[in-house]
């Protein structure tokens, strides 16, 4: 009976650690996609609080940005007259490791003038390598986009 137990324990404990991936993907899904719901609404604390700390946001053609920069910028595009609008991001793969995850997505951004004409769409092709951090929360560590033709 005992050992009935011993197998019974290993068989949940084997099967709770095999669920935490996904149970981490979808905590990763969950945040990227109620980013751009918070963009929108130029949430500030929430638009940065997708970053971690020590993140670092590196895009072409500008140079690396670290969290207070990354969200000065956001400031900056909240407080001008365009408004800026994210899809949902086209999530292609997320693998978790431990305390970290890659997530492989493309960003689509539209931006309209103050007459509601659109002025440009922009694709992003991106690797954002999140990070776990003490709350268990997951936050972006670094992002690396790439613009699409």
């Amino acid at each position: 009976m005992r050992a009935a137990w011993v197998v019974l324990v290993l068989a949940l404990t084997a099967a709770c650690s095999s669920q935490a991936p996904v149970d981490d993907q979808a905590a990763i899904r969950q945040v990227l996609d109620q980013w751009p719901n918070d963009f929108a609404a130029k949430k500030i604390d929430e638009v940065c609080g997708l970053f971690a700390p020590d993140t670092v946001v590196i895009y072409p053609d500008s140079a690396d940005r670290n969290y207070d920069a990354t969200c000065a910028q956001f400031r900056r595009v909240f407080s001008g007259a365009n408004s800026y609008t994210y899809a949902p991001p086209e999530i292609h793969e997320i693998l978790v490791d431990h305390d970290l995850a890659a997530v492989r997505l493309i960003w689509r951004l539209e931006i309209r003038d103050p007459k509601g004409s659109v002025i440009e769409k922009t694709t992003e092709n991106g690797l954002d390598v999140f990070a776990r951090q003490p709350d268990g929360s997951w936050k972006i560590r670094i992002s690396h986009a790439f613009g699409m033709p």
